[in-house]
């Protein structure tokens, strides 16, 4: 790699610097730029040093007098920082490498050992997930070699640190840089919890001789060691949208083509096999189907650490809004332009203290719902990147104008060397009046650069399927959607700039009204639901036209907007589809696989009761099967008592909770005094509603069930399926 393993910022005495691992050594050096921020104004501040700069400012792109304050430390910053002053809040890592690109870069990190790791614990009797309390059954593993190890506890013995000494002499053997997991706040806290309760010493999981801490930018610090958590990837996978029921490992592993060779063990079955061979091969394969998920996210994350130049602890946890630094802020730096403040700082009345949204956004929409059979979606591809690449939005062509009295009428008028947009906004109440320059603005190039980049890797990896190519098509995919469009409408965002967002999805907007009029004009009232760049619609599959439909939307867009608009569309099939509101339907795919999308139909965090009863409307409406067995079932409500069973997790320390009496701090004190189970953050309760209250699952009865709760539950689901149970 290019880059360092790890690199934390830390105060020692009055100064900044940097802890930076590679290649197993720790180096500490000076932060190379001091924290800073700009400002208009002469501040009274001691101790900082003053400069005087002259530089564009963001918000009407002109050249202005500023002046710039360097602190020692972030802490001297943020205590001087007020609404005056601007770039005051960008993270200091983050800082170093937009003022100096390579600033990490002579800190290469050579060959990654791995540890994929998983564990195994047992349940104790009457609960549906272990606890901290609860031992570690058995510890699987594998690093480079790709040879998974297992080690079991004994069905007798009395705790499982033995077990846990056995594996931390062989990972110090190993002594990894990269600790991989399938959610860390499992795995990762449940070694750590079980070595504190047990008196082992964690100072073996790091490289030097500290402990490992749980909390700052990702979750757990180990020094020397990164967390690679391939859950946090695959929750943020659209593409798996659909296609998976859930995010756990099983479900995404099985998608990705590792083969079921059995099925999922209850809390049961996992103590029952307690010292068997038959819990340690359930512990390997979840190491296998580790490796298979690690495999298909792994090489981006790396070719972003040495694209951005960003340390590959960074590049693990990197999110959007760090992402839209890196990429704004680069333009920023190559131009010489200053945020002259937030977004809601710079465009007050836009934003306006508002907390929901600040402007008008996608269109989300249902035109009819119920059954309809031959359901396909016609798709943008890229749509908000395309647009701005299309209309030339960047910050050095796009101006706000005016807002001026609502119509609901989208107009242009074109100038010599600009054009001008009247953009109509129900949410801000007002006609939004945007200049934008024909001049090229640097932002729209460089997403054109980028999609043009994504379409060639795209196609070369479809050619010839090297992950690598995968691999920058997603970066150039990332890059464009979130770090250049995402961060524009961002109340809070330094790079950011409304205008963009407001022009983008304006556009946008306009641009699916005329595929939705376009598909209602080829296969009347056929639009069934819209979501910001998709519409699904239903017609007959002898009469569907999709060249059609593509040629004639090029006209249309190339007409209304006055230009040649590359904004194409992809096409998806399927049997049926059931659509209950906007954003919340089923499908049926062509291969008789059901997708579920909206939180009305994802039952992940719904009770077994009624997670079941979805599953099965829904395959008895896309299927047209008879629903009475079904009805009759959910009145008996002859089910057991885990069925009934709900969640919650201990989210935060049990001080930080403002409601004394709230659900989750009610079931910890009774875990508590029934079981002594400590309440701390990251334990999961169990609980099931009784007709006296919420009651801890293994303290509950089924005679005691609150049955009138549950079945108001069940109707809700029937009567999003339609399912009127008076007249079946």
């Amino acid at each position: 790699m290019d880059v360092p393993l790890q690199v934390r910022s830390k105060v020692k005495g009055k100064k900044e610097y940097f802890e930076i691992w590679y290649n197993g050594k720790q180096k500490i050096v000076n932060a190379p730029i001091k924290p800073f921020f700009y400002t208009r104004k002469e501040l009274p501040i001691l101790g900082a040093k003053r400069e005087y700069v002259d530089a564009i400012a963001l918000s009407d792109f002109n050249k202005k007098n500023f002046f710039k304050y360097s602190f020692n430390t972030r802490y001297q910053l943020s205590n001087q920082r007020n609404a005056d002053t601007y770039e005051d809040n960008v993270p200091f890592v983050i800082r170093n490498r937009l003022e100096n690109p390579d600033v990490f870069r002579e800190y290469k990190q050579k060959d990654l050992t791995f540890l994929f790791l998983d564990i195994e614990q047992e349940t104790s009797e009457g609960l549906l997930f272990p606890t901290f309390d609860d031992r570690i059954t058995s510890i699987a593993w594998a690093t480079n070699d790709r040879e998974v190890h297992v080690i079991g506890l004994k069905k007798d013995a009395k705790d499982d640190k033995e077990l846990i000494k056995m594996f931390l002499k062989d990972y110090a053997k190993i002594s990894p840089d990269v600790i991989v997991v399938y959610n860390k706040d499992y795995d990762i806290a449940t070694l750590l919890k079980r070595c504190e309760r047990l008196h082992i010493n964690t100072n073996v999981f790091s490289k030097n001789v500290d402990k490992p801490m749980v909390g700052g930018r990702d979750g757990y610090f180990i020094p020397g060691v990164v967390i690679y958590d391939v859950f946090q990837s695959a929750y943020l996978d659209q593409s798996l949208t659909g296609d998976v029921d859930n995010r756990g490992l099983k479900e995404v592993s099985n998608h990705f083509g590792f083969k079921e060779t059995r099925p999922p063990l209850t809390p049961e079955e996992m103590n029952k096999y307690i010292g068997t061979k038959t819990l340690l091969e359930y512990n390997r394969d979840d190491v296998l189907r580790l490796m298979l998920v690690f495999d298909a996210y792994w090489t981006n994350i790396e070719y972003n650490a040495n694209d951005l130049g960003i340390p590959l602890n960074y590049a693990i946890s990197l999110t959007t809004m760090d992402l839209g630094l890196l990429m704004m802020g680069d333009e920023y730096k190559r131009l010489n332009v200053i945020a002259d403040g937030s977004n809601e700082q710079r465009y007050p009345e836009i934003f306006n203290g508002k907390k929901g949204p600040q402007y008008r956004g996608a269109i989300i929409d249902i035109h009819k719902t119920g059954r309809f059979d031959n359901v396909y979606k016609a798709d943008f591809s890229s749509m908000y990147p395309t647009i701005m690449a299309t209309f030339n939005l960047s910050p050095d062509t796009t101006t706000l104008l005016a807002l001026e009295e609502y119509q609901d009428e989208f107009l242009i008028e074109e100038h010599d060397d600009h054009f001008i947009y009247y953009i109509p906004d129900d949410i801000i109440n007002a006609t939004v009046i945007i200049k934008v320059l024909k001049k090229p603005g640097f932002a729209a190039a460089l997403v054109s650069k980028l999609l043009k980049e994504r379409s060639v890797f795209k196609q070369r990896y479809k050619k010839e399927k090297h992950k690598i190519d995968k691999a920058k098509s997603d970066n150039r995919k990332v890059k464009a959607n979130g770090g250049v469009y995402g961060i524009q409408g961002s109340s809070k965002h330094a790079f950011g700039f409304a205008p963009i967002a407001i022009a983008t999805t304006g556009f946008g907007r306009q641009a699916i009204t005329i595929l939705i009029n376009l598909l209602n004009d080829l296969y009347p009232k056929s639009v069934i639901e819209i979501d910001t760049d998709g519409i699904y619609f239903n017609c007959d599959p002898d009469k569907l036209d999709k060249e059609l439909i593509k040629n004639e939307l090029a006209k249309r867009l190339h007409n209304f907007f006055n230009k040649p608009v590359d904004l194409a569309i992809d096409f998806d099939d399927y049997k049926a589809g059931y659509f209950y509101r906007a954003k919340n339907y089923v499908l049926l795919t062509k291969d008789d696989r059901i997708i579920y999308h909206g939180v009305v139909m994802k039952a992940r965090t719904k009770n077994t009761l009624c997670k079941e009863l979805i599953k099965r409307l829904a395959h008895a409406t896309l299927f047209k099967e008879d629903v009475k067995p079904i009805i009759f079932d959910y009145t008996l409500m002859q089910f057991p008592l885990e069925w009934f069973a709900m969640n919650v997790r201990m989210s935060k320390p049990r001080s930080k909770y403002k409601s004394r009496n709230c659900i989750t701090l009610n079931i910890a004190r009774q875990a508590l005094e029934a079981f002594k189970m400590k309440p701390e953050e990251g334990n999961i309760y169990h609980y099931v509603k009784e007709q006296d209250g919420y009651k801890l699952f293994n303290l509950s009865n089924l005679s005691n069930v609150d049955m009138k709760y549950y079945k108001n539950q069940t109707k809700k689901i029937f009567d999003v399926f339609g399912v009127d149970l008076k007249n079946e």
